[in-house]
């Protein structure tokens, strides 16, 4: 009896510690001003749990909209929930399905970032960080009506940034990355807004670059995948 009573504290403690993360999270990203109070999910995949889950926050649309935080099973099914949380939900588990190697999920409309879908070539790869990180030039995300992801090649070549309606996606192969991986996105989206505003030339990182850092990229996500399968959260991961 006495170890039941210690594993269902370790339990809610390892519950407490998932949670904190992700509202801290949260709250850097508001604290950046990459929120803009408007609709915004995050998600962190939680190892090691059976079955397979992950953490939600997000806020809805529209003026006064609540905060909400749940677990939810990555292959279970949802359907006594509002359209529009049912439809983030969804999002999320098929995101996490689809790519085996994530570990945390941002869909956010940032300032600079959200602008891209405005261009017809929204970010292709003309940064460093860009290549060594987000893994591929920025394109939309492709979705079914009730909001699952598509698995096409645009989600199952690597990349960790996509354009979605209203903003952009952001995903991470651990929790430490993800705040990383946003603060890039913007970054990047305003260099290149302001540089293509200009109407002159923007060179595009040379091919061999781009083979390099993609496959290194890769790597990483095998090495995540692999570790995710084992029921532990993948370490050794540096920013940049």
């Amino acid at each position: 009896m006495k170890s039941v009573t210690t594993k269902k504290r370790s339990a809610k403690k390892d519950e407490s510690s998932d949670l904190n993360a992700l509202m801290n999270l949260w709250k850097r990203l508001e604290a950046k001003g990459l929120l803009q109070k408007k609709a915004a999910s995050l998600s962190f995949r939680l190892p090691g749990q059976k079955p397979e889950a992950f953490l939600l926050v997000n806020r809805g649309s529209g003026e006064g909209a609540k905060i909400q935080t749940d677990q939810f099973d990555i292959y279970g099914q949802t359907t006594t929930l509002g359209s529009e949380r049912l439809a983030v939900i969804h999002f999320h588990a098929s995101l996490y399905k689809a790519r085996p190697d994530i570990g945390a999920i941002a869909c956010f409309q940032p300032t600079w970032g959200s602008l891209l879908k405005t261009l017809e070539d929204p970010l292709p790869l003309v940064f460093d960080e860009q290549c060594r990180q987000l893994g591929a030039p920025v394109v939309p995300i492709h979705k079914t009506e009730d909001g699952s992801v598509i698995s096409d090649s645009v989600i199952l070549n690597g990349a960790n940034a996509f354009l979605d309606t209203n903003g952009v996606v952001i995903t991470s192969v651990t929790r430490e990355k993800a705040i990383y991986n946003c603060e890039l996105i913007e970054k990047c989206s305003k260099a290149y807004l302001l540089a293509h505003a200009t109407g002159g030339k923007i060179r595009r990182i040379p091919w061999l670059i781009r083979w390099i850092a993609k496959n290194r990229l890769i790597k990483d996500e095998r090495k995540a995948a692999a570790s995710y399968a084992l029921g532990e959260a993948p370490s050794g991961f540096t920013a940049y």
